[in-house]
């Protein structure tokens, strides 16, 4: 039975002494991704697509909505790559490699760089424009600006302008048919290969690993669709009272307006989002600060003090109106998942206005000793809470 077009491989030493290589398969697809992400100089990027050279690692295990993607690389240019790495001893997993490769392309096809930036600095627990330091910490030369990356980045996610690349040990059946299959079926702008790492291991010298491409694809053609570029902001009828509103303020209260004012000013100083595109809130006077994760003030999560009952927190809530309801039915879909992501440590009241808050005891909430910590407790969870909601409303266009 016919197992290999190649022969043994063998070193020679110096000296014309012979040692064998004996192939070996490769333990786990968490090694196969290891080494990969580690060493991106082995994947054959110039024999696919030169364009993409060279690649900078950027993220193992991103989180989409189909998946934890397995590798996430980009060039100096914004061009992105997607890499499945696979054992494929398994044939269930030859089937569903190519389907859920092109799932996580057509799923960051529909981000915008913000998003991308969001979910990056989640899983890198990192801030900023973290794309863009990953590459210039790993080319100082980098000839484009910070402007131009993240507009090649959007371009690209825009046009879904990506390298896919699947590499495993062994990938021999149908290789050359599914590149065929690819190129039949075209609805974004990718390049598609199949890269085999071979590996081969000298008792005493080590390993000797041997990447090939198998299979390509020349560019794809997308089909033109009509996405929504944006979406136009809803007027409000809901009022925010304030204690700026009364007409007389009795001077507990204007101790307190002050501390309010003060207090949110310093928040927002020091407040950043994971998602760029959120908008930071306003300013406030009184009790509440308000942020809004869609396009629409029929949704909102606030930051708040609630000195009588000794404590502050953080809620979401929708409102008690049609659109709000259709938000929150919408929302339910996902209610599981969204409670996944906080634990055990927010209190529900789904029912009727989508209520989830989390709070922070506090026996002297305008105590100098507590700011800190007050501070610290509203970043995070505001920052939490706009990591849960804003990219669910912006996919339900609300």
């Amino acid at each position: 039975m016919k197992k290999s077009a190649y022969g043994k491989p063998f070193l020679v030493s110096n000296s014309n002494e012979i040692t064998l290589l004996n192939k070996v398969d490769l333990a786990d697809e968490a090694s196969i991704q290891e080494l990969i992400f580690n060493n991106p100089e082995c994947l054959p990027v110039s024999d696919i697509d030169e364009s993409f050279n060279p690649l900078v690692p950027v993220c193992m295990e991103l989180n989409t909505q189909v998946g934890p993607m397995d590798i996430l690389m980009t060039s100096p240019n914004g061009e992105l790559v997607i890499i499945e790495t696979k054992l494929w001893r398994n044939p269930e997993a030859r089937r569903k490699v190519v389907a859920q490769i092109l799932d996580y392309a057509k799923e960051l096809s529909s981000w915008s760089y913000e998003d991308l930036q969001r979910e990056l600095n989640k899983r890198l627990s990192t801030k900023g424009n973290i794309l863009y330091d990953v590459v210039k910490r790993a080319k100082p030369d980098l000839v484009l600006s910070e402007a131009d990356f993240v507009d090649s980045v959007s371009r690209s996610l825009e046009r879904g302008r990506f390298l896919l690349l699947i590499a495993g040990d062994g990938i021999r059946e149908g290789a050359a048919g599914i590149a065929e299959f690819l190129s039949s079926a075209g609805f974004m702008n990718f390049t598609f290969a199949m890269i085999e790492f071979n590996v081969y291991q000298a008792e005493g010298i080590g390993r000797l690993i041997i990447p090939k491409t198998l299979a390509k694809t020349t560019e794809i053609s997308r089909m033109t669709i009509d996405v929504p570029k944006g979406f136009v902001l809803s007027k409000s009828d809901e009022i925010e009272t304030s204690l700026s509103e009364k007409s007389v303020l009795s001077p507990d209260q204007e101790r307190e307006k002050h501390f309010y004012t003060k207090f949110w000013q310093e928040l927002l100083a020091e407040l950043m989002f994971d998602d760029p595109g959120q908008a930071l809130p306003n300013p406030a006077n009184a009790q509440n600060l308000y942020v809004y994760p869609g396009t629409t003030k029929r949704a909102w999560i606030s930051a708040y003090f609630a000195k009588s009952q000794k404590r502050v927190g953080v809620y979401f809530r929708v409102a008690r109106n049609q659109e709000g309801l259709e938000l929150l039915e919408a929302l339910s879909l996902e209610k599981d998942a969204i409670r996944s992501e906080f634990a055990d440590e927010a209190t529900w009241n789904w029912s009727d206005v989508g209520d989830i808050s989390v709070r922070f005891p506090c026996d002297d909430v305008f105590a100098d000793e507590n700011r800190e910590a007050l501070k610290d407790f509203f970043k995070n969870w505001l920052n939490t809470f706009v990591n849960v909601f804003r990219p669910r409303m912006k996919r339900l266009g609300m």
